[in-house]
């Protein structure tokens, strides 16, 4: 079965799943990047890697109007079903996963940092790792510096991974090169780059220094694109 993934911008992605439709942080509303507005997504899934406002982003008034099931960490959990009246919410946390219509979602660890747009502890920061009854394994590894234990998510055998490399914020290009050596994944693709200015990147550069120094193949795409995986 083949898996359609859309780069929503900054860290955001649309995975088509056979019939089932999942957002990854669709950060829309505010976002200088975004070619399609929160109205114009439809989703069975949204899944949140932390509390950030350009992760949450518009993800509770999707989830709202399509009755979409959220998973995220237990503190953004609570706080979609108190804030934001959501019924349809795993909250999970780093270690623990869930069982939905398209395969298992777990959370890993990531490290950075996770506050909710009022305010409020949004628990820890988290990667995800989605794997797909299809076959393929996914992982988002959300906003993070690199880190050893990717090692080990990298032990699960990931065709895709999606990587941060805006720097300033998170790892930039050396550390997702880094990062891509422990996860050893087929395709990666980068993220969390060029929305501000804070965390512009040379993408090409990105491309070359994956085809030149890794064994996975970059894949780039602009805003809207698409990959079938």
């Amino acid at each position: 079965m083949a898996i359609q993934v859309t780069w929503l911008s900054h860290s955001g992605f649309a995975l088509q799943i056979g019939a089932h439709r999942i957002l990854i942080d669709p950060f829309l509303s505010g976002n200088p990047l975004a070619t399609v507005r929160p109205g114009d997504l439809d989703a069975d899934f949204i899944l949140l890697s932390h509390g950030h406002g350009d992760h949450i982003g518009d993800a509770p008034a999707i989830a709202r109007r399509t009755g979409a099931t959220v998973v995220a960490n237990n503190e953004i959990g609570g706080w979609l079903r108190a804030k934001h009246g959501l019924a349809h919410v795993h909250g999970i946390n780093p270690g623990g996963g869930v069982r939905l219509a398209f395969g298992r979602v777990e959370l890993t660890i990531a490290h950075h940092s996770s506050s909710l747009p009022d305010g409020s502890y949004g628990g820890q920061p988290n990667g995800i790792l989605i794997k797909t009854d299809a076959g393929p394994k996914i992982y988002h590894a959300g906003d993070t510096a690199v880190f050893l234990e990717m090692q080990l998510i990298g032990d699960e055998g990931i065709d895709l991974a999606m990587l941060p490399i805006g720097d300033y914020y998170t790892m930039g290009i050396d550390g997702s090169l880094k990062a891509i050596s422990l996860l050893r994944p087929k395709v990666v693709m980068p993220m969390h780059y060029n929305t501000f200015d804070a965390i512009a990147q040379d993408v090409a550069l990105w491309a070359r220094r994956v085809q030149n120094e890794t064994d996975a193949l970059p894949v780039v795409l602009d805003p809207g694109g698409s990959y079938t995986l």
